[in-house]
């Protein structure tokens, strides 16, 4: 039997199978933001061969009983269109129809086949204005063989790339193997730019820096403010409506953005996180003083632990135990693992709840939720919902504590010096001045995403710093030089004297330059069309923009593999294209927190180097990442010397 035939009749088997095990998910709301009853409806339909040139539409939906009075908005095709924007993208919204029991939608304005078979059921009661929101993302006939036939019907007019394997398309990008790497693989196989789909959709690679000006556009009223198109996976995460990271809706992500830079820029907030970073690096140095010299210490556990307690200090005003119970363990004394309910180790609970949740973003982002109840999978999926079921439930208790503290403080009119309340993020959160109180989902998702941006991505870029510098001590002999000059050996460390560690900064730079903590970021737009070369884009288009092989492009760096801090010296700006580095980003979407960032590794490596010197336990082994939405230091092993 022919094998690609034997092949479409096996995955036409896996589609029943998962046709019948993955049923598309609704929700019944009455005008409030959480759903108030949740139901499935299942989609029937039979499952067309490849090469049938068959128009697909969906036939009927069985739904649960409503009563009259029902608003319906379901994704739905638009038979105008042409076939490669088949896959849903818009919502189409039923304002002037109403469901009646045993009856169906009438006037249907695009005479598309839309039936409700409506049936009695458990639900009961009067749900008269409740409307019912159809979530067709999961349907598995559009993601088994959209990208095939889109491949097909469109070959002529792409973009170089991969050939889309059958039912799957490109999905083998970010299911095996490191997304990022793949992803940088496939820029130097085809090009600047290299056609591919992600999430059945059309996604569009591009690796240099002369196609990302309207991509990166400042403007407010750009069409690119979103990341991503709306998937499951944001709505399990809780991101769909919430903070910055993945918010799809604008006006919301507008309002939180504004928040981060008001709250993130003035002066007197880098001075107060200057000052906690001193504070920590102080508490971690006492614990290395105790260190010898030819012992082996996990850098990146050590460094994960001080960003943690930091941040425990800047986001929410409550210093974590990381690194006391860092260093408990690094001397083997007794440390027994805690239960999630245990109350007495609060802050290390929460630190190993967001590790986890970093590996679930990568899941609910790249994992199609068709695929959440295979076999092994499944496994992973219960595992990350009870992740985020537990981190919700403790950041939801401490907002709730938090509120408290501040309605009694207000009541009595405690005054700022008797306050036992510091002015940290989550309390600007709470008290911010604005029309509507932040809900405690709102607050909950922006001060999650406050201390992974603070966490992780800081911890990442230390290590690779630390170990470029092992590799190249003579650019540490004079990062050490610059800051000894500087600061001196003992002075305290201020936000005036950061200004002058011009080299410092420099390496910070070329580090991000070559291991940047972000490889690739996406602008998406789902309204409007764009140009890009010489090829055209339609809407629902995802761009993903491969900053790591921007970073490493010999036409705009010279010898781009190689550590050579001086090329962030003197007016580096005007030498180097503006979007050919972007370790923060660029645009609306840029990073907010850069200028907090950057202090803050200038404190610690001005702090720490004046101490200590790294040397690798495996220096000719390369540093090694994982990757979820950002590239997090795996593994890394040094011996710490102190300086005569």
């Amino acid at each position: 039997m022919n094998s690609f035939l034997f092949t479409n009749i096996v995955l036409s088997f896996i589609i029943l199978f998962i046709k019948e095990t993955y049923p598309v998910e609704i929700k019944i709301y009455n005008g409030e933001d959480e759903p108030k009853i949740n139901v499935t409806i299942i989609p029937l339909y039979e499952i067309y061969p490849l090469w049938s040139e068959q128009e697909i539409r969906w036939e009927s939906y069985y739904v649960t009983y409503v009563n009259p009075e029902v608003e319906v908005a379901i994704y739905e095709y638009d038979p105008e269109s042409d076939f490669d924007q088949y896959y849903p993208h818009k919502i189409w919204k039923f304002n002037e129809h109403k469901v009646y029991l045993n009856n169906s939608i009438n006037n249907n304005n695009n005479n598309n086949p839309v039936k409700f078979v409506v049936q009695d059921s458990w639900l009961g009661g009067n749900l008269t204005n409740y409307y019912v929101q159809v979530n067709l993302l999961n349907d598995t006939k559009i993601y088994a063989i959209r990208p095939y036939i889109y491949y097909y019907k469109n070959r002529n007019s792409l973009a170089p790339g991969p050939l889309p394997l059958p039912f799957i398309g490109h999905w083998n990008i970010f299911l095996i193997g490191d997304v990022a790497q793949n992803k940088y693989n496939l820029s130097e196989k085809y090009g600047e730019i290299c056609d591919i789909t992600m999430f059945g959709q059309r996604c569009v690679i591009i690796s240099s820096p002369k196609y990302l000006k309207e991509l990166f556009s400042p403007s407010v009223h750009s069409p690119f403010l979103r990341r991503l198109p709306l998937t499951s996976g944001f709505i399990e995460l809780g991101m769909d409506k919430e903070g910055l990271l993945l918010n799809c809706d604008v006006p919301k992500w507008r309002h939180n953005r504004k928040f981060f830079q008001q709250s993130l820029s003035p002066p007197s907030f880098l001075q107060l996180c200057t000052k906690y970073t001193v504070e920590c690096c102080e508490e971690i140095i006492g614990y290395w003083d105790c260190i010898k010299d030819d012992q082996v210490i996990r850098l990146d556990e050590w460094f994960r632990a001080f960003t943690s307690d930091m941040m425990g200090l800047v986001a929410s005003g409550s210093k974590e135990t990381s690194m006391k119970i860092q260093f408990m363990k690094f001397t083997n004394q007794i440390y027994k693992e805690k239960k999630i309910e245990d109350e007495k180790n609060k802050g290390e609970i929460y630190r190993r709840l967001r590790s986890e949740y970093a590996d679930a973003l990568g899941f609910y982002i790249f994992v199609p939720k068709l695929l959440w109840n295979l076999p092994f999978i499944s496994v992973a999926a219960k595992y990350y919902k009870n992740i985020l079921n537990y981190l919700t439930d403790f950041e939801i208790q401490f907002i709730k504590e938090r509120k408290q503290q501040i309605k009694i403080e207000k009541e009595y009119n405690i005054s700022d010096q008797n306050s036992k309340v510091r002015p940290d993020f989550l309390t600007m959160l709470i008290t911010q001045n604005t029309e509507d109180d932040p809900s405690p989902d709102e607050i909950k998702q922006n001060i999650r995403e406050m201390f992974s941006a603070g966490t992780g991505t800081t911890t990442t870029t230390l290590c690779s710093i630390v170990y470029l510098l092992a590799k190249y001590p003579e650019y540490e002999d004079r990062m050490v030089k610059e800051i000894l000059n500087v600061i001196g050996n003992y002075d305290q460390i201020t936000t005036s004297n950061l200004s002058k560690l011009p080299f410092t900064e420099a390496i910070i730079n070329e580090s991000m330059r070559l291991y940047p903590v972000v490889p690739i970021t996406y602008r998406y737009s789902p309204d409007q069309n764009t140009k890009i070369g010489d090829y055209h884009f339609n809407k629902d288009t995802i761009f993903a923009i491969n900053l790591s092989h921007i970073h490493r492009n010999s036409e705009y760096f010279e010898n781009p593999d190689q550590f050579i801090p001086e090329r962030f010296l003197g007016n580096w700006k005007e030498r180097i294209p503006k979007f050919a580095f972007s370790p923060f980003g660029h645009g609306m979407r840029n990073c907010p927190g850069k200028n907090f960032s950057m202090a803050e590794m200038k404190v610690i490596l001005a702090t720490i180097y004046r101490k200590y010197t790294f040397k690798l336990v495996n220096p000719n082994e390369p540093i090694q990442f994982k990757f979820t939405l950002v590239n997090d230091i795996s593994k890394m092993e040094v011996y710490i010397e102190r300086r005569k």
